[in-house]
């Protein structure tokens, strides 16, 4: 064979893998596109066929009954259902939605640095008015990428263009399943915020260990282990505490919180939670907050000569009683009994402004159903405009429930 027929074949074996590459792109975009959703001044994305979305925090807010648009322009109004705002996601339902073209969730923990992935977004709004959203392509650059203000604690780091107007869309594979929610970049040039080869998006995994809290309704709080102080490995002012990437070590433990009563100890050095390899304390803040506040974890420890594992609990159980409570005291002015029939209402308590009547049967809150008194007050926010929905005489009523602040945030 000769050396030009060599170079021909080889370059066509090139030529045909950057036409098998296009063409699963244009698989892949042609799947994500519809599911994309433009918020006002950002992205998002629907991860099911009856209307739940996710999207940056910072993008939504709190702010319910928002106006977004779906490719073509289709018009709905979003709910925010339950948010986080310091790890920057807000899971929103779209009203009256139903059989959405969706995206499904990926496993952000499967990926691999170098790996394909595009971003569908709004850069700097341009397909307002076409109502037709942006893809970049790019690779997977870094994991694990710890930032702070807002808690990017466990990043996905790519080269897809990611510009404003991007934030809240998503990050997606080759096989057409959201591995991330986009939502920053760091770099300014020229005094203004553009994308210079980095950006970031939040994992997968973790949004799918919120979601059913994200589903509850309400503000979610980041998990951490409440009763113990820890230190980098390596830390030249103890002694015993390993080398630098080690783990991290537990200098101190209050008995009567959740990691006293897991059983940790000073000169424990963590270096494992839930199967996650912890090597130095970002890392550890980083995996750590991937579990909302209110779950349990199991974490490995060297203790001496020994390996333990130890079950704790991730928050300050006297914080979560604590909001609790505040939500209970919460005075709507009626209640409902097992039937979800409402009862007397008080006049001019927020029922009453809302125009509930004794005999409505409550079935449903910003589009979502509830079958109990626990489920309503669990979607309740202080100081939300929430539309209920009743029937009576037979039809069904919408109403507008301003929810009252509690007492004690007076």
């Amino acid at each position: 064979m000769t050396l030009a027929l060599a170079l021909s074949l080889l370059l066509g074996q090139e030529a045909d893998k950057v036409q098998d590459l296009q063409a699963q792109l244009h698989a892949v975009v042609e799947k994500v596109s519809p599911a994309y959703v433009f918020f006002g001044n950002g992205s998002g994305v629907c991860i099911s066929s009856d209307g739940y979305a996710l999207t940056n925090f910072h993008v939504s807010g709190d702010r319910q009954g928002q106006r977004v648009r779906m490719p073509g322009g289709r018009q709905f109004l979003a709910d925010i259902v339950g948010f986080d705002p310091l790890g920057d996601i807000s899971l929103c339902k779209l009203r009256d939605a139903k059989d959405l073209p969706f995206c499904e969730l990926g496993d952000s923990d499967a990926l691999e640095m170098g790996q394909h992935v595009i971003a569908v977004g709004n850069p700097f709004l341009l397909g307002n008015g076409s109502w037709e959203p942006t893809i970049t392509f790019g690779i997977v650059s870094a994991l694990h990428r710890y930032m702070d203000n807002p808690g990017y604690f466990d990043a996905i780091q790519t080269d897809a263009q990611i510009n404003p107007g991007n934030s809240g869309g998503p990050l997606i594979t080759m096989d057409g399943k959201v591995v991330g929610i986009n939502g920053r970049i760091d770099i300014k040039r020229f005094t203004n915020r553009v994308n210079t080869g980095i950006g970031y998006a939040i994992p997968s995994r973790q949004i799918q260990r919120y979601m059913e809290a994200f589903k509850r309704g309400g503000r979610v709080f980041e998990g951490f282990i409440e009763g113990i102080q820890i230190g980098e490995c390596g830390d030249g002012r103890y002694d015993n505490v390993g080398e630098y990437g080690d783990g991290v070590f537990v200098s101190r433990v209050d008995a009567e919180l959740p990691g006293g009563k897991a059983g940790f100890e000073p000169g424990d050095i963590i270096f494992e939670v839930e199967g996650y390899r912890i090597s130095n304390a970002n890392r550890f803040h980083g995996v750590v907050s991937n579990w909302p506040e209110g779950s349990t974890v199991h974490v490995k420890v060297r203790r001496k000569a020994e390996e333990k594992e130890l079950k704790v609990f991730l928050g300050d159980p006297a914080k979560i009683l604590e909001r609790k409570r505040a939500m209970d005291a919460t005075d709507l002015g009626f209640t409902v009994n097992a039937k979800m029939v409402v009862g007397p209402v008080a006049p001019g308590s927020a029922g009453a402004k809302a125009g509930l009547k004794p005999g409505d049967v409550l079935f449903r809150v910003n589009e979502r159903r509830v079958g109990s008194w626990t489920e309503f007050r669990a979607l309740l926010r202080p100081g939300a405009e929430m539309t209920l929905t009743v029937t009576r005489d037979g039809k069904d009523v919408e109403l507008p429930l301003k929810v009252p602040r509690p007492k004690t945030d007076e």
